[in-house]
This record gives C-alpha cells, structure tokens and sequence, in this order.
C-alpha cells in the first residue's frame, strides 16, 4: 500500500522537478570543456546530456552554444554550426556574448568560408582579430585569415598571412600552432604543384600534433602526408603510415576526412595491382561530395579520378556570394566597444 502511495505521488510531481540543476549542468559544460582539445566527439556527446536546453538561463544557454560550435569546427559539422550560430547571434547584445566576441566571429568566420561567403568571411574574421584577447586568438585568426586569401587563390596574400602567424607563435611561444601553420602550407605547396614541399611541411605538422596529442591534427596532417606519398608513388611510406592514420580516421567522426582517405587508399590499392570495382567507384562519386571544399576536389579531381576511371565533375571557379542574416548587420559594424567599456 505504502508502495503504491509513494508511486502515485511520484507520478503527480511535475516533470521541471526532475530537470537538472544548473549545478549539474555546469558541471556537464565544464567536462565537455575538457574534452574540446582531446577528443572534440566526446564533447558534443557530453553535450547531448543537458536536457531542457531552451529553459536554461541565458548565461548556461549560451556556454552550451559556444562549447558546441568549438567542437564543431573541427568534426566538420557544418548543420551543428549553422544552428549554434543563430542561437548565439539571436543575443548578441548580452554580456556572455560581448564577452565571447572572438570565439563567436572566429565560428562564423570558419562556417562563412566553408560555405563561399568568401567576403563575408574576412570581414567576421577580421572583426574577431579587433576584438581579439590574447596573441593565441590572435594567432588562430591569422591562420583563418590565411585560409580565405588561399581559397580566393590569392596565394601571396596566404603567404605572407602565415609569416605573421610564425611571427606572432614565435613571439609568444605558442609551439602549439605549430602544426596548423605547416599544415596549410603544405596544402599551398601541394595546390601549387610543388608536392615534395608539401611532403616536407605535412611532416612538420603530423610531428607536431602527435608531440601535443591533438587527434583532429593528426588526421589532417597524416591523410594530407598520405596523399603526398600516393602522388610520388611512395607505396612504402605510405604503408607505414596507413595503419595508425586510418584507425583515427575511422573513429573520429569528420566525414571529409574519412572520404579524402577513402579515395587516397583507392589509388594505393590500384598501384599495387588491385583493379577498380564498379561499387568502388559508386562509394568514391559519394565521397567526392562529401571532401571539405572545391579546393579539394580540384586536388583529388586532379590527382586520383582520372587514373581510378572514376567519372566526377572538375569544381566550377568560386563564385563569392554575399550573406544575409538580420543580426548580420551587427557583425558588419563591428561595433561593441561601448558594450564592452561598460
């Protein structure tokens, strides 16, 4: 009876009463903190245990936001980002938000870039490099800058964006930018036909992120360092790297990634005798969709369908389009310096 009587009150005790407190939650965000640098997947699975999310207090709503889009940026989740972004920007005049200018500009500048808002990109970045705390922000941003000058092919301006990058990681001592430098200089050398170079740079990068144990890095520098190999024909190096990179790959969850390794691994086994099968070809017309961007493709379109027989389209050249959203007008102006005085 007692059993009973106890089951119905807690049958009558409103659902809110169960939700988390803030205390629980803060201390779900701070883990899924922890996890951003490590193990990024961890951290939007981490995510996902904050129930209620629309009820929480705008300060906590806005925490969860801006940890989610860092773990975004380097799974590639480009829906995840889009999402995060009209939730932050919905309050761009709160405090939490002032106070996260960089991080917020930085996201949107990453998010516009991917999606050819080329323009609209460097304008968010360079207002996050206004807005910009400390010379690793500043540092990131510059890297970020680099990428949009590489993307609208204008490879001097790239060029001379990683020197003040190496200028300012030198500076400050920040080594562990080190591999995202050498990185997209590699994929500039590779971009410009000079593949040994890129060999050499992508090295760089992997050794530097397996010194700070960044796995997203690894994979960008290993897979960039095995296309490298597969373009010279280094069948020997690239077995020796194969294995660990692919295990990462797999169990990372960033599609572009495991699709440029699908086709680099297709062309391996085709230079060691294996032929092309039809459904081999099916899954690499898939993958080819689903690589980080035109760039890219030009670089696998180039280098791996002609020899694979696999039947792809060369990308078409940028067509720069410009961004329309209601709050981005604020992010045009730029302007939170009365904001962040008071």
């Amino acid at each position: 009876m007692l059993r009973a009587i106890v089951g119905l009150w807690m049958l009558l005790i409103p659902v809110s009463a169960w939700a988390q407190t803030p205390g629980a939650v803060v201390d779900t965000l701070q883990e899924a903190e922890d996890y951003l640098t490590v193990d990024p997947a961890t951290t939007l699975r981490l995510l996902e245990q904050v129930e209620q999310l629309d009820r929480l207090q705008t300060p906590l709503f806005l925490r969860w936001h801006f940890i989610r889009l860092r773990a975004a940026v380097p799974t590639h989740q480009m829906e995840t980002m889009e999402h995060s972004l009209e939730a932050i920007f919905s309050h761009h005049t709160h405090p939490y938000f002032i106070e996260k200018i960089p991080t917020a500009m930085s996201a949107l500048g990453i998010w516009l870039r991917r999606h050819d808002y080329l323009n609209d990109a460097r304008l968010s970045l360079e207002c996050a490099y206004k807005y910009a705390q400390s010379d690793q922000q500043r540092l990131t941003l510059t890297n970020s800058l680099a990428l949009v000058s590489r993307q609208l092919g204008d490879y001097e301006q790239a060029r001379s964006l990683y020197d003040r990058a190496i200028n300012i990681a030198d500076k400050a001592g920040i080594t562990s930018k080190n591999g995202i430098i050498a990185n997209n200089l590699g994929i500039i050398e590779l971009e410009l036909g000079k593949v040994a170079e890129a060999e050499a740079q992508f090295r760089k990068a992997l050794a530097n992120y397996q010194e700070i144990d960044k796995r997203s890095g690894q994979i960008s520098a290993g897979v960039n360092l095995l296309f490298a190999f597969i373009i010279q024909k280094q069948l020997l190096n690239y077995q020796r790297l194969y294995g660990p990179t692919a295990r990462l790959t797999e169990s990372f969850p960033n599609e572009t990634k495991q699709a440029m390794l699908l086709w680099v691994n297709a062309r391996f086994m085709q230079l060691e005798g294996h032929p092309v099968s039809q459904q081999s070809k099916s899954a690499l017309k898939l993958a080819y969709t689903q690589l980080q961007d035109d760039n890219v493709r030009r670089l696998v379109f180039q280098h791996l369908a002609t020899p694979l027989g696999v039947d792809v389209q060369l990308p078409k050249p940028v067509v720069v389009r410009p961004f329309e959203r209601s709050w981005y007008n604020a992010v045009k102006a730029c302007d939170w310096a009365t904001a962040v005085a008071l």
